[in-house]
Order: structure tokens, then C-alpha cells, then sequence
């Protein structure tokens, strides 16, 4: 069976190394200094390079380019290992390249492309982004390649990673409410406000409505179904008597309105200047 596998980009320069694998039709890393990885000693070679060493004809890449962003998915063509220089990305940097020699060649699909790693369901998500880990081999939990790659596939939006400035649709949505609350709901008063929109510890809004039940609030820019989560740990802290729990986001993904619908204190609301509530009906 077929396998998936994150590489992460050039970590000093990820978005340029990203392109050039999509130009040169590769998925590559460094390790310059053990020469050719496949005559290298395995048992001195570090965990991301054997891993590497692993990948075989028809495997998923996903070129994973940081600040979650996943850049392109491509399928490794021959599954033959090359070290290379001959090619931008297997370049020295004194020469204007990425020095990652080690690399197999790949067809990077057309879509899709620059999407976040959020638009993907939480069990691959939490896989990307890892400190310290270029190569990583997806678990799949139970699901087969085919299954996965169908998710990877259907799930991502290209260009999603652009779409939205996260800390500057909540900073809006925020100074709205503070001067609005009640287009939210008549009869909501705001009795705390937390002061950053950076932090997390702390929900957005404490607020009191009409029959005087406790209502936090959270805003987001794309709100997915951690954000749920986020909002149950407010509950469990903040709150003695069940608070009703309010996330406002300019968008808000199908899994997590699957989410909420597990908790019935919890309610959705969509913002585009004026707010729709979606959940529950």
C-alpha cells in the first residue's frame, strides 16, 4: 500500500523553496553532509532522511512550506532516489540554491495549491507542523491511502490560505461587537472584555442576556472544530451554572458546525456585516 508524506519546505526560505520544487518537479531535503543517503551507514543516519529513504513510486507529498501552509500535493513519479546538484533546488546557496541534493521527482497536481493545513480534518492536521520533524509519514488511522488522499483532495480549497487575515477579520469582528452587541441578540449586555485579541486563555466576551444566563463569546476569522473545543474549556472554567456559548467567525468550516451540533449550549453565527445564525435551526 501506498503511503503520504509531509516534507517541509527550506526552513529559512520555505515559500521560494516551495516553488522551485514545483518547477523542478521534485520533493527534496538536505543531509548534504551524509552524501548520498542510500550509501550512507542507516544506523548514523538521523530519523528525517530515513524516513525519506522510505518514499516509493505513487506516494502522496504534500510540500509543506510552514506557517500552515501547504503549498502543492504531488504523487512521486519512478520512486528513484536521485542526489543532485544540478538543479536549483539541489544547488549550493552560494549559488543562489537550496542545497537539498536528496530528492525524488514528483507531479505536482494542478490543484490543490496553497491551502491551509486547517481545511484538512483534524486527524492530519495535528500530523503537520511538527518542531524538529522535515519528514513525516502520515498515520492513517484506520482509513486506506486511497480514502485519505480522496480527503486531501476534496477538502482542500487552493488559495485558502489567503483568504482570510485571521487576527485582523477577529480584531474586526471584535471592535464590532463592542459597539453592537445587540445586533448579535437583543437584550445582550457585555460585562467583560478580553483586552488581546492574541490570547487564548481567556474568551473574547463574558455577557449576560436578556434572562440574565452567562453567554462567552468567542470571535474568529475561519472558525473550525477546535474552536468548539476552545469554547467547552471556557465553559468548564469559567462558568458555574451551563453558560450558553456564542462563536462568531466571518466563515465557519462544515466540521465544525458537525461539532457543535454535540453540544447543544453552543451556537453558530456567521458575520458579514450583519449576523446569521446557523446552528441550531
Amino acid at each position: 500500500m501506498n503511503s503520504i508524506y509531509a516534507i517541509t519546505a527550506h526552513h529559512e526560505r520555505p515559500d521560494e523553496a516551495a516553488e522551485a520544487w514545483h518547477e523542478c518537479a521534485v520533493c527534496a531535503i538536505g543531509w548534504e553532509q551524509y552524501g548520498r543517503l542510500d550509501k550512507a551507514n542507516l544506523d548514523e543516519l538521523p530519523a528525517n532522511p530515513k524516513t525519506f529513504l522510505d518514499i516509493k513510486r505513487g506516494d502522496l507529498i504534500l510540500a509543506y512550506a510552514g506557517g500552515n501552509r501547504i503549498a502543492y500535493v504531488g504523487e512521486v513519479k519512478d520512486g528513484v532516489y536521485h542526489h543532485t546538484k544540478r538543479n536549483i533546488v539541489g544547488m549550493d546557496e552560494s549559488e543562489g540554491g537550496f542545497e537539498y541534493p536528496n530528492q525524488y521527482e514528483v507531479k505536482w497536481y494542478d490543484k490543490p495549491y496553497d491551502f491551509s493545513r486547517k481545511d484538512l480534518p483534524p486527524f492530519l492536521l495535528k500530523q503537520l507542523g511538527i518542531k524538529g520533524r522535515t519528514v513525516v509519514k502520515i498515520r492513517l488511522e484506520r482509513r486506506s491511502f486511497d480514502e485519505v488522499k480522496q480527503i486531501i483532495l476534496t477538502t482542500a480549497r487552493s488559495g485558502s490560505l489567503f483568504e482570510i487575515n485571521e487576527d485582523a477579520v477577529k480584531a474586526g469582528i471584535r471592535k464590532y461587537l463592542m459597539h453592537n452587541i445587540d445586533s448579535l441578540e437583543k437584550g445582550l449586555k457585555i460585562m467583560k472584555v478580553e483586552e488581546r485579541t492574541s490570547e487564548t486563555d481567556q474568551p473574547d466576551f463574558l455577557a449576560k442576556d436578556k434572562n440574565g444566563r452567562t453567554v462567552i463569546i468567542e470571535c474568529k476569522g475561519y472558525a473550525y472544530p477546535e474552536d468548539c473545543d476552545q469554547l467547552e474549556r471556557y465553559e468548564k472554567s469559567i462558568a458555574k451554572k451551563k453558560p450558553r456559548l456564542m462563536l462568531i467567525a466571518f466563515r465557519i468550516d462544515d466540521g465544525c458546525l458537525k461539532e457543535a451540533e454535540k453540544n447543544p449550549q453552543m451556537e453558530l453565527f456567521e458575520c458579514d456585516l450583519k449576523f446569521t445564525k446557523i446552528s441550531p435551526k
